[in-house]
């Protein structure tokens, strides 16, 4: 599991430290202009993490856990503090369960999607990374593919693309002109990250 988890978090930090300038591109015109930054914070301080040691990838769990501890010392702002607590969930989640397989692992994931929607006060629809989160989260229930989940949440970023309002985050205060052909950028790097994850 070490291994594996340890490549695949290289490879997904690696797309968000990568995806910067395209991350930032998108959050000028439809946020406040950090999405970039902040998931870039976040990718260098998960790869610092590895290689100090500090990233318990030992077993799901404390992997979960050490995550958000990565995500709280270094991203800030608001998807800093709700990509903590989905961490943070899906660890509490995976130690109360019997055993951790890839069924209950999508569970876990499921788990963390709705403590984002419960304590960020968004859903579906509501132009957020949720676009694309709770798309892949079904797909992975359904198939357990994370191939699958990615294409659901590349989907699901695309869509708010298209959509004229938003009810959650700065895009709330943006005409619907000024949202027209512009994702919403936490929800293309969910997307980047679980394409990276499926290709890794």
């Amino acid at each position: 599991f070490a291994d594996a988890a340890k490549a695949s978090l290289r490879a997904a930090a690696s797309t968000l430290d990568k995806a910067e300038p395209e991350l930032t591109k998108y959050d000028l015109i439809v946020g406040d202009g950090d999405c970039g930054l902040t998931m870039q914070r976040g990718a260098n301080e998960i790869i610092a993490r590895i290689a100090s040691g500090e990233l318990d990838v030992s077993h799901p769990v404390p992997l979960f856990s050490t995550l958000a501890d990565a995500v709280s010392a270094s991203m800030g702002g608001t998807s800093g503090v709700l990509l903590e607590l989905m961490f943070r969930k899906m660890s509490v989640y995976l130690l109360n369960s019997t055993i951790v397989d890839t069924v209950t692992m999508a569970s876990a994931f499921e788990e963390g999607v709705k403590a984002i929607s419960f304590y960020g006060g968004a859903t579906v629809g509501s132009r957020t990374m949720l676009d694309a989160l709770y798309p892949a989260a079904d797909a992975l229930l359904t198939s357990g593919s994370i191939a699958d989940a990615a294409a659901a949440a590349q989907k699901g970023a695309d869509d708010t693309g298209k959509m004229d309002s938003a009810s959650a985050g700065r895009s709330n205060y943006l005409s619907a002109e000024a949202l027209q052909g512009t994702p919403d950028p936490g929800a293309v790097a969910v997307a980047l990250v679980l394409k990276s994850l499926a290709s890794s």
